[in-house]
């Protein structure tokens, strides 16, 4: 080091160093800018209690709904209290719903005040909450719009989601009275009304420190479901959140009632819990939920274990459920346990191993019942917002795998993977043979909001009778659109592919599949449950429909579909057979009934529809037999379930036909078959006056003349064709 670095380099070195003094300094400055700032509150504080008053607050209160097209009403002035405790307590209020006299809130009286200072150290310090004859009205629209949607900022566009990390206050509270309280709830769509009434909440001193007596009661009514239950809680509760610090002394609860038809009890009971940071202990806890009516019948009985651990590291050793239950012929009786984890301080949960033996009877099913084996696991972190579960199981020869992960909880965003090697949710689930009404909603609301992605793969799955393999499918909701897309399947000796799409956005399902190769026979067997047709065919379909309900989607089906039909036969009867005994038929008393034995092969059958408006319009409809050629249209309106269709069968010119039969005489004869009416069941009328003036009977004669000739003709050879 040289001498001028030697003669400088100390004192370089004691300036990069900070004086004792300087930093005093800043920290007295610090103070200074703290006092004052303490101070100018406490000014700014002064100034207020001076400026606002009732008056000021009820004015600025009435504007602001006002520019909501609502209008408040408050009796009286509110009394404001700034500090040390600050609080507004109001006499009679009354709230309407957006540019309408109904009342959407209104009260008798309410007062709530806090502690101010404890405010700046993060510290809810609820001195009074006091609210008398509370009524609030919700209501939900035909449109599915809140009635108080304007007051939320529902339905303004949000920023990209962002995690805050929940920082909980610390809450005390002196006392809480509420009295008198109802809260009702219609849906203009669906009819149904929900109502809680006679709402009581009373608490005594909730500190943290010690138990407070807490008691509780109200009464559900409802409709669509009808309901009429009382519920009511009493014990010690002391809780500290901030600290998660929880604990229960004494508590009970209890809910009474019927739903529909159904009688409802459920009871808890936590004699003694206590959850801190340092340990954790107390006694069992047990809970009941008993439902039994014509119909329906659940008796489910649940135990915790005491809990172990701390709060941040709880550890209740078994959980275990019994249950027996039964609905719609089936019942299902059997036990879950599962030991739980969970960290209050994050908060997480985790079920580690949930193991289930349950057996299922009833219709459908081996008479000792079928055995359900499941193993899973859960965990959730609510702090972080995911979670993560898996499933295995097993029943008779089926073996089902299933995993998820969530990233988001609220709005949900979600993976998944299910894989079954074969699955017959006809065992499970029996086929409903209760077609849909015509005032049934669609409702998919439900759709907005969350983001899931998976996949499915069955080997063989059975559903609603139909039989498919090697099912695959793609599945994807985002921005309230749900997409089956693609999927595939092997379906009786054919192949079935297509997506599906229901949208949220204007309700709207779209439908777009191809069929090719399928056997006809075995397909309508197990759809249709008739024996009638036989071949190949090929179909496919491309429609849409939007509405609110099932009958509005089927008026406002539109889009094409077309159907092939290929190397097949009619079954229950032989039209080479029918046609050339036309006169054994006119001569007889009796018309000849279908017979199964019997058969009407085809080489081919065509058609289109377009769809417009909910109605399927054909006109190229051609069928090639051996003795006969098919032509056709007219117009099926699914919307109202009718159909005026009009089928021209005409006798190919060939001397011998089906069977061998010689019918040259009826070379060119054309018979018209009109199908009309409800498509439940249809009106067929049948022309058959061409074809039985080739035939050469006397009719007259053949029939008699007590009635109409025309009649009678109909009567005699609907039999043949199955009428």
């Amino acid at each position: 080091m040289g001498a001028a670095a030697r003669r400088h380099g100390p004192r370089a070195l004691r300036r990069r160093q900070p004086r004792p003094e300087g930093l005093v300094k800043a920290l007295k400055l610090l103070a200074y800018g703290a006092g004052g700032l303490l101070a100018l509150l406490l000014v700014a504080l002064g100034v207020a209690v001076l400026v606002i008053d009732g008056g000021f607050v009820k004015a600025r209160l009435e504007h602001a709904m006002q520019e909501k097209h609502r209008t408040l009403t408050i009796e009286g002035e509110p009394r404001i209290r700034l500090y040390p405790v600050a609080g507004i307590a109001l006499g009679k209020l009354v709230l309407t719903e957006p540019a309408s006299d109904k009342v959407f809130l209104a009260l008798d009286s309410a007062e709530i005040a806090v502690a101010t200072l404890p405010l700046l150290s993060r510290e809810v310090a609820v001195e009074v909450l006091r609210i008398s004859g509370l009524q609030v009205n919700i209501a939900r629209g035909a449109d599915g719009r809140l009635n108080f949607a304007d007051l939320t900022g529902a339905g303004e566009p949000e920023g990209s989601p962002e995690r805050v990390e929940l920082r909980i206050p610390a809450v005390r509270i002196a006392q809480i009275a509420i009295e008198r309280a109802r809260i009702g709830y219609r849906d203009a769509a669906s009819g149904q009304e929900v109502t809680i009434d006679d709402l009581s909440l009373k608490t005594g001193r909730l500190d943290g420190a010690t138990p407070g007596q807490v008691a509780f009661s109200a009464r559900l009514t409802g409709r669509r479901p009808e309901l009429d239950i009382r519920a009511q809680a009493a014990g010690a509760v002391r809780f500290n959140l901030q600290r998660q610090e929880i604990g229960l002394d004494a508590f009970s609860f209890q809910v009474k009632g019927r739903a529909d038809r159904d009688t409802l009890a459920v009871e808890i009971a936590a004699p003694k819990v206590e959850i801190t940071p340092s340990y954790a202990s107390g006694s069992a806890i047990a809970a009941s939920v008993k439902l039994s009516g014509p119909k329906h019948r659940l008796d489910a009985k649940l135990n915790l274990a005491a809990a172990e651990g701390t709060a941040k590291a709880l550890s209740i050793p078994s959980l275990a459920l019994e249950l027996v239950a039964r609905a719609e012929g089936r019942s299902v009786k059997g036990k879950l346990s599962t030991p739980l984890q969970a960290d209050l301080a994050r908060p997480a949960i985790e079920l580690p191993k949930i193991a289930a033996n349950l057996t299922l009877s009833g219709a459908g099913l081996p008479q000792k019942g079928l055995a359900l084996l499941v193993d899973a696991a859960l965990k959730a972190d609510f702090g972080k917002q995911s979670a993560a579960g898996e499933l295995a199981a097993r029943f008779e020869d089926s073996n089902l795998r299933a995993k998820f992960a969530a990233t988001r909880l609220a709005p949900l965003v979600a993976s998944f993977d299910v894989n079954a090697d074969r699955l017959n949710l006809d065992r499970l689930m029996p086929p409903k043979k209760t077609p849909a009404k015509g005032d049934d909603r669609i409702e998919l609301s439900a759709l907005k909001g969350p983001r899931v992605s998976g996949k499915v793969a069955i080997g063989a799955l059975t559903v609603q009778r139909l039989k498919l393999a090697e099912l695959k499918a793609d599945i994807k909701l985002a921005g309230g659109k749900l997409e089956v897309a693609p999927h595939s399947a092997n379906l009786y000796g054919g192949t079935l592919a297509g997506s599906l799409v229901a949208d949220a956005n204007g309700n709207r399902i779209a439908i777009k599949e191809s069929v090719r190769g399928v056997q006809l026979g075995p397909l309508l067997r197990d759809a249709a449950e008739q024996d009638r047709l036989e071949g190949r065919g090929d179909v496919t379909l491309d429609v849409a429909a939007a509405g609110t309900g099932v009958w509005a989607m089927k008026k406002a089906l539109g889009g094409a579909a077309r159907v092939e039909m290929r190397d097949g036969a009619v079954k229950g009867i032989n039209l080479a057979e029918a046609i050339q005994d036309v006169r054994a038929v006119l001569g007889s008393m009796s018309a000849t009934a279908s017979d199964p034995s019997k058969r009407t092969d085809f080489s081919e059958i065509t058609a289109s529809f377009v769809i417009r408006n909910g109605v399927a319009h054909n006109d190229d409809l051609q069928g090639k037999a051996p003795l006969l050629r098919l032509t056709g249209g007219g117009v099926v309106d699914i919307g109202n379930s009718t159909v005026n269709y009009t089928a021209r069968a005409a006798v190919v010119a060939t001397s011998k036909g089906q069977g061998g039969r010689d019918l040259s005489k009826l070379a060119g004869v054309t018979v018209p078959v009109r199908i009309t009416g409800a498509l439940e069941k249809p009106a067929v009328a049948v022309d058959f006056t061409e074809l039985a003036a080739k035939s050469g009977v006397d009719l007259v004669k053949a029939l008699g003349r007590e009635r109409g000739v025309t009649e009678k003709i109909g009567d005699k050879l609907r039999g043949l064709f199955r009428r």
